[in-house]
């Protein structure tokens, strides 16, 4: 099978084992094999599916990570286009200076981070899916969210096999702009959640949500294009924002986990209200989708956030 590799160079002291050990427990990795210090992933383009796989490859002197991408038709453009979705996922071409300069004198910052300051929020490649997994994340536990977004994919998405492995494929917004109610009714999603996938799928299909017109707003703006769809409010739009489009300056103070977190790097035994959370941020702004990240990721080593 036709396929192309080659080498990014990745910021110094990037630390791509932690990103990897993030995806190994997180509720929206459903798609993403992870096994030992290599991630691969098989992604749907207008080639075919494509398998991407990602690993270290560095010596001190020059981090890099060594990407291939193969197919049916892979190409210099399937590699191109890989390159550029591990760099959103992995958040590589943002500049952390400034991040890190807030750690250095925020003590607040610098406990939610704690021997994470090598490490960068992990996105998910793609802003379409970034909703439909904040959908099925809506009001409901890590786990079940989880089982919910397995389910999906079983249901409606695609398989690829490449060697002797098979990868789950993300079913496209047509197919789940009609998808059948009756299979996911019995995978336990509510009649409330398919709807919203539904309207979700059909405003993508129809162009009525264009991803790129989207990511060219002020994120107050983007945020109020979303929540005009039955099925989003304000978090989920929220969670397209930071993990579908990178959007850093995005702070999702209704999050109970978010709460927690920071309730526990202020030695508070409650979580905090929306309003506290909107105000202890106020200092963070322009990186407050940064330290979202590390606050879900400091709740504990088995659970890594939306």
């Amino acid at each position: 099978m036709p396929s192309r590799a080659t080498r990014i160079t990745v910021p110094p002291s990037y630390d791509f084992a932690a990103a990897l050990a993030f995806l190994r427990e997180s509720p929206s990795a459903v798609l993403e094999s992870i096994e030992g210090e290599s991630y691969r992933r098989a992604w749907r383009t207008d080639r075919g599916v494509e398998l991407v796989s990602v690993a270290w490859s560095a010596s001190l002197a020059r981090p890099q990570l060594r990407v291939r991408v193969e197919g049916p038709r892979a190409d210099d453009k399937s590699l191109a286009s890989a390159i550029d979705r591990v760099r959103h996922v992995f958040s590589l071409d943002v500049d952390a200076g400034g991040f890190q300069e807030l750690v250095g004198s925020d003590p607040i910052m610098a406990r939610l981070v704690g021997d994470g300051l090598c490490v960068r929020p992990v996105l998910i490649a793609d802003p379409f899916e970034s909703l439909v997994w904040a959908i099925i994340g809506q009001q409901v536990g890590v786990g079940f969210a989880r089982s919910l977004r397995g389910a999906l994919v079983q249901i409606a998405g695609d398989c690829a096999v490449f060697g002797s492995s098979r990868f789950a494929v993300m079913p496209d917004a047509s197919r789940l702009a009609d998808i059948d109610e009756d299979p996911l009714r019995a995978a336990h999603f509510s009649r409330a959640k398919i709807r919203a996938l539904r309207i979700a799928a059909q405003a993508v299909t129809s162009q009525a949500l264009d991803w790129a017109r989207l990511a060219a707003l002020p994120p107050a703006e983007a945020m109020a294009v979303l929540t005009r769809f039955p099925g989003i409010g304000p978090w989920t739009a929220g969670m397209v924002l930071m993990r579908g489009l990178g959007v850093r300056s995005v702070w999702p103070a209704a999050d109970l986990g978010l709460r927690k977190a920071l309730a526990r790097a202020l030695g508070a035994s409650v979580p905090l209200t929306e309003a506290e959370a909107r105000a202890l941020a106020a200092p963070w702004a322009g990186w407050e989708a940064w330290v979202a990240f590390f606050a879900w990721r400091s709740l504990s080593r088995h659970r890594a956030g939306p």
